[in-house]
Order: C-alpha cells, then sequence, then structure tokens
C-alpha cells in the first residue's frame, strides 16, 4: 500500500510533474461570465486570461466541493492506497473543509491526513512534490503530515504583479490593503506570511522589481527546489529562470503558469518564483 498525495490546482502544478509522482490535483471552480469551469480541465488558460481582461465583471473562484474530494479519496483507498491530502492556506479558500467533510464522511473507509500548507499557488506544488517523494520512505499518512508541517517554514514564495486591482476586487489582499491608494506607479512584490498575503517591496518599474526577485531568492540561498512562474508572460520566466541558475541548475527549476484560480486574483503581466530552502 502506496501514500498517495492529493492537492488542488491553487497549486498551479504542471500537468507532467503531478503524472510523474502520482499526484492527484482535485480542481477548483472558476465561474466566467456565469459559466462554472474546472480549473485546469475544462477552461483554456490564454483564452481565460483574454475574458479576464475584457470582460466586464471579474471572474469568481470556489473549492471543489466535499462530494468532489469524496470521489477521489474513495478512488485511491479502493486501490488500497493510504493519503495526504495538501491544500492551500485556510485563510485563503474553504478547500480545507470540503477536504475534512470529505474524511469524516468516509469514515475508517480510508487512511486520510490532511494538512493546511499556509501558501498557495506553485510554493504549494512544491510542497505536494516534496511529499510525494518523502512518502517512499514514510509509512503512514500521519508520519508523512507531520515530516510536511515541520518543512513548510523553508518555503518561500516572492510574486512581481502588475497591479494590486485584481486581489482587491477579489478580496483576497490581505495585509497588502495598506498598500492601496498610493502604489499606481509600482509593481508590488507580495509574499505569503501567516496564509495571506503579505507586502514584500515597491519597485517603481517592472525591471527593477525583476532584480529584486533575484535578489531575494540568492538572499535564501542555499535552495533544495525552485520554480518560476508567469500569467501571461513566458518570456519573462524564462528570463527570470536563466538569472536563478547559480542557485540550481536551470533543469531543475521548475517553469509553471498562474492557472484561472489565482490568475483571477493575480491577473495578467505578473511573474514569481518559489523555493525551499536547503
Amino acid at each position: 500500500m502506496a501514500i498517495r498525495i492529493v492537492t488542488d490546482s491553487s497549486a498551479d502544478l504542471p500537468h507532467d510533474l503531478a503524472d510523474q509522482w502520482n499526484i492527484t490535483v482535485v480542481p477548483m471552480n472558476v465561474v466566467v461570465e456565469d459559466v462554472n469551469y474546472k480549473d485546469g480541465v475544462d477552461i483554456d488558460t490564454d483564452e481565460f486570461y483574454r475574458q479576464l481582461v475584457t470582460n466586464s465583471r471579474l471572474p469568481t473562484t470556489a473549492q471543489p466541493s466535499a462530494a468532489d474530494f469524496q470521489e477521489v479519496y474513495r478512488g485511491l483507498a479502493d486501490q488500497g492506497h493510504s493519503i495526504l491530502s495538501i491544500h492551500v492556506s485556510g485563510k485563503l479558500s474553504g478547500t480545507l473543509n470540503s477536504a475534512e467533510q470529505a474524511k469524516q464522511s468516509l469514515g475508517d473507509a480510508a487512511s486520510i491526513e490532511i494538512v493546511d500548507s499556509g501558501l498557495t499557488s506553485i510554493t504549494l506544488g512544491l510542497v505536494a512534490l516534496a511529499a510525494a517523494e518523502l512518502a517512499e520512505s514514510t509509512e503512514t499518512p500521519k508520519d508523512l503530515g507531520e515530516r510536511v508541517r515541520n518543512g513548510l517554514p523553508r518555503y518561500h514564495c516572492f510574486f512581481l504583479l502588475d497591479t494590486l486591482e485584481y486581489l482587491q476586487k477579489g478580496g483576497r489582499i490581505g495585509k497588502a490593503q495598506a498598500w492601496l491608494g498610493g502604489v499606481l506607479s509600482v509593481k508590488p512584490i507580495l509574499g505569503l506570511r501567516d496564509g495571506e498575503a503579505l507586502p514584500i517591496a515597491r519597485p517603481r518599474s517592472r525591471a527593477r522589481g525583476m532584480r529584486q526577485l533575484l535578489e531575494l531568492a540568492q538572499g535564501m540561498a542555499p535552495v533544495r527546489q525552485l520554480a518560476v512562474i508567469y500569467s501571461t508572460e513566458p518570456q519573462r520566466a524564462e528570463e527570470l529562470r536563466q538569472g536563478l541558475t547559480d542557485l540550481l541548475p536551470g533543469d531543475q527549476i521548475i517553469t509553471a503558469r498562474f492557472g484561472p484560480a489565482l490568475g483571477t486574483y493575480i491577473g495578467p503581466n505578473a511573474v514569481g518564483l518559489a523555493l525551499a530552502q536547503a
């Protein structure tokens, strides 16, 4: 019996890596112009960002239902697996509640441990990948959950946004609220602390913001996992990846994309990085 990792689509985990490590990704729900889509399943990311910019109404998001988790958990349990389910910060989404409800409904039919990562996006994705590797040398989901929780303080992320508009409209702005009204001419860099958005820096240009992202990452060295992520400009993510190759070889740096669930709040022209300190 193996321990299988479950996460949600806010992790922005590339499909090939999820498949490689047998990680099950439960999709978030994204509503665009009154149409409900499963994030990463039935909405094209390029089309999503086009509509994000042109539609008069901001898309909305919702956590997976308890029934969605029940289906995933039951399927893995029927295959003889136990489960470690790692999810987006409970301060940002109700996803954990749905997972907990599903766990309770299954009772003794499945061995499930649930972890609040306090994170989101590819930072959560890195945690899921590390957990999948640790699962090969861990006997129970509870023990694996403890190992994962102990490692969470080593994970950090820095996202360079083009605007705070989408975070504000979506109600996910957190402590960055203090910057509203005075940051029209800057490109804010945000991080996560205690499960919510935290203002890090206020560069006056995107070029300066890119340099600061590199400086922030270099200040965290040495690192054992590293990823870059973008919303609409892959060339900017590649520029960032090239600048980080003194921390890890380029072929070990993951490139990911903000999917619709996160893109709703991050907005277009965003780029960032996530890492785990060694």
